[in-house]
């Protein structure tokens, strides 16, 4: 109570604090007058609501500066927290601030280098080229010629950032005890996600280090590159780096005017992040416009590495059955990657999702996902609404990746209307297979392939199908007497048969996958496995008889 007494002396935290406590008592008062209300009414109040307050939000958050920012456009992502309203409002808050005087700037970035700018530099540009609610950037020129962007972090930010954390800690506590938001997701898992990544953004020798592991990764990489850092001139609160000339990635118009393809710096930003999240499960986790920026040779400089992420091996492996699961159009599946993923919320009801989750792949043609598709408007909105009904969470380590990637496809979409996944997806399978790429990449592939037996997966997707008809009951199967007595006596003769062959088809696929490394053993397995195969094949063929048809309607 004490505490909460000399917080409330706070200016910056009253202005937050009670603009939140405005927030919940509006819910509060319409939950109680809804019941006298005309459903749609209170449909549209609600709406009216929220853009409100994200309005508002915005405002202060501009006015005020620091982790404010920082908070609007984290939360702007959590569609499983916010409805449409909110995030469509705090989608285009900008972490862009009015910046320190560049005395102030000169002073913190003399006393970390202990030295004068005029010595440290042979010129320092006074006018930042670019300002953020942690931190600003100044162009200045070595003394052995070298242009570098120094990046200083505010002076003061680290207190107003205490401050706001402080404040966010108390208004979560106050959502936890007093709303039935924490029902449906984890504050506190939250607040710890948003904690870390903060505090990580506080230190310049971490991002330094970022840019340094990112480099060593795509040394080899072609058309992509990172600045340089000068580790003479760097502390956890000043950055001196390489400055890149170039101009963002969306600036569509300025890259025709460089004579830059387009479509092939569409494919670099694809693969480039395709390879961080199944090669490296390391990833820059804020890759807007600003932060990629074009040379006038077209090749594309990753900027600013103070928000990065980390995949474990076993979320490449679940994003893999995921993946194999939406190509199978298999509900079920999906739900247990998505649960395994940390996606569902607790208790929830995965039949009841399952059968939800059917219903929109039925949307979907043979021809799979396509950016259009994506990135179509009506096809976002039903997503949208379908993740904020349904008992889904975005778990703590994956905001920023599913932001990452939903923005790289958006960038992708920009520069060539008819990016197609497939078709850019297939070079770096192709360099896995090959063994050009790490061997870790290759064995997580490689596993995936022989745990779905993916050689064989387009002939037995009708299977698949009429086993979701039958057990949804589209198709009802109706036996004769005569066919159904028989159906049981050769029930345990037919699932050994299957089990069987099902095994010795992975003996094959695993048998040629090892080939190259090892022909022996290879050709043993693959010997064994279509020994097995074969004897299963004719034993149907000596078993098989004339028996009755089944009667299917429709």
């Amino acid at each position: 109570m004490r505490e909460m007494t000399r917080l409330l002396f706070n200016k910056r935290f009253r202005i937050t604090f009670f603009m939140f406590i405005g927030f919940f008592v509006q819910f509060w008062w319409l939950g109680k007058t809804k019941r006298f209300l005309h459903k749609d009414t209170s449909a549209k109040k609600y709406k009216a609501i929220y853009t409100s307050q994200a309005k508002k939000f915005t405002r202060v958050a501009v006015e005020m500066g620091g982790l404010i920012i920082k908070l609007g456009q984290f939360v702007s992502s959590r569609v499983d927290i916010l409805p449409k309203e909110y995030t469509d409002v705090l989608s285009e808050l900008q972490d862009s601030v009015a910046p320190v005087s560049s005395e102030i700037a000169i002073k913190r970035i003399e006393a970390e280098l202990k030295g004068k700018v005029s010595e440290l530099f042979d010129s320092f540009n006074h006018e930042p080229v670019a300002a953020a609610s942690l931190g600003q950037v100044h162009k200045a020129l070595l003394k052995n010629g070298d242009t570098v962007a120094v990046k200083v972090m505010r002076p003061g930010i680290e207190a107003t950032v205490a401050l706001d954390l402080i404040t966010l800690k108390v208004l979560i506590a106050f959502a936890r005890r007093f709303t039935k938001v924490s029902k449906f997701v984890d504050l506190k898992d939250v607040y710890n996600e948003f904690d870390e990544v903060i505090m990580e953004e506080l230190d310049y020798i971490k991002e330094a280090k970022n840019i340094e592991k990112f480099q060593d990764s795509f040394s080899s990489f072609p058309g992509v590159t990172t600045p340089n850092v000068h580790w003479e001139l760097t502390t956890s609160k000043v950055l001196v780096m390489e400055f890149i000339e170039g101009v963002k990635i969306n600036e569509l118009d300025k890259l025709e005017g460089a004579s830059i393809n387009k479509k092939k710096l569409a494919s670099i930003l694809y693969l480039s992040y395709l390879k961080q999240l199944m090669e490296d499960g390391f990833f820059h986790a804020d890759p807007h416009p600003g932060n990629l920026l074009v040379k006038n040779d077209g090749t594309l400089a990753y900027i600013d590495f103070g928000m990065v992420g980390t995949i474990s091996d076993e979320m490449k492996e679940n994003m893999v059955k995921l993946a194999m699961s939406i190509y199978l159009k298999d509900a079920g599946g999906i739900v247990e990657a998505f649960d395994n993923l940390g996606f569902l919320r607790k208790k929830a009801d995965k039949n009841a999702l399952s059968k939800n989750i059917k219903v929109i792949l039925t949307g979907f043609s043979d021809d799979g996902f396509s950016i259009d598709k994506i990135n179509n408007e009506g096809f976002l909105e039903e997503m949208r609404e379908f993740l904020y009904e349904q008992p889904f969470q975005i778990p703590s380590r994956t905001t920023f990746l599913g932001k990452a990637i939903m923005t790289v496809f958006s960038i992708c979409n920009g520069l060539d209307k008819e990016f197609d996944i497939v078709a850019n997806t297939k070079p770096y399978v192709e360099d896995i297979m090959s063994g050009e790429t790490s061997s870790s990449a290759k064995d997580t592939v490689l596993d995936q392939i022989k745990n779905t037996f993916l050689n064989v997966i387009p002939a037995t997707r009708k299977v698949f199908t009429l086993i979701d008809q039958l057990e949804s009951g589209d198709i009802r199967f109706q036996p004769s007497k005569a066919f159904e007595k028989n159906m049981m006596n050769q029930q345990v003769f037919q699932t050994r048969k299957i089990v069987l062959a099902i095994f010795g088809t992975g003996l094959l696929i695993s048998g040629a996958q090892i080939m190259a490394q090892n022909q022996l053993a290879g050709f043993l397995l693959m010997g064994f496995g279509g020994l097995i195969t074969l004897l299963q094949v004719g034993r149907g063929s000596v078993k098989r008889r004339r028996r009755p048809h089944p009667t299917f309607k429709k």
